[in-house]
């Protein structure tokens, strides 16, 4: 006897597919407090792209390619920090988008402003722009997809060395 399941496999039929940053490995190590935030946009479930060859200026979105949630929350979630640390994290989202040099050739770009603030006080430490820009494997949602998980990675060990140089400076300041 054959069953039947509810999910399918291969073509999507014309329907839309939601997409995430893939799954997160499970950690023993209490994550510090991030925060995300980023422009009105950028709070929606569309994949974005430009064509700058045509009109740098249009926004394009794909059809049938979806983000699961706004991708500033699953960028929120992965982008957790390991380990404590003496001061809290705020994460700005700029930018985030696939852009066209032509029609063969893509890149997926994403600028993060992050700002550091010590949990007693809530006085800024540090802050610095991270912006991040890689080619494509394809020209297409595909191809948009993977580059923005290999830049989430990305951003997220940027990140995490950035404040591991932090750390050490809080703590030595927090002493005098």
């Amino acid at each position: 006897m054959a069953t039947v399941s509810g999910c399918s496999i291969g073509a999507n039929h014309g329907l839309p597919v939601s997409h995430d940053l893939g799954p997160i490995a499970t950690s023993t190590v209490q994550d510090a407090a991030v925060t995300l935030d980023a422009p009105v946009w950028l709070w929606d479930e569309r994949i974005r792209y430009r064509l700058l060859y045509e009109d740098a200026t249009a926004i394009r979105y794909y059809n049938l390619d979806r983000w699961e949630a706004p991708f500033p929350v699953l960028l929120e979630r992965r982008l957790a920090i390991n380990g404590k640390r003496p001061f809290t994290v705020q994460i700005n989202l700029t930018q985030l988008e696939q852009q066209f040099e032509t029609s063969d050739q893509a890149r997926v770009v994403m600028s993060l402003m992050v700002s550091v603030f010590a949990v007693r006080d809530y006085r800024l430490i540090a802050n610095r722009s991270f912006n991040l820009s890689q080619n494509t494997a394809s020209p297409d949602a595909t191809g948009a997809i993977a580059g923005f998980i290999t830049l989430t990675e990305q951003a997220k060990t940027d990140i995490q060395a950035w404040l591991e140089t932090l750390s050490d400076a809080e703590r030595a300041a927090q002493q005098l």
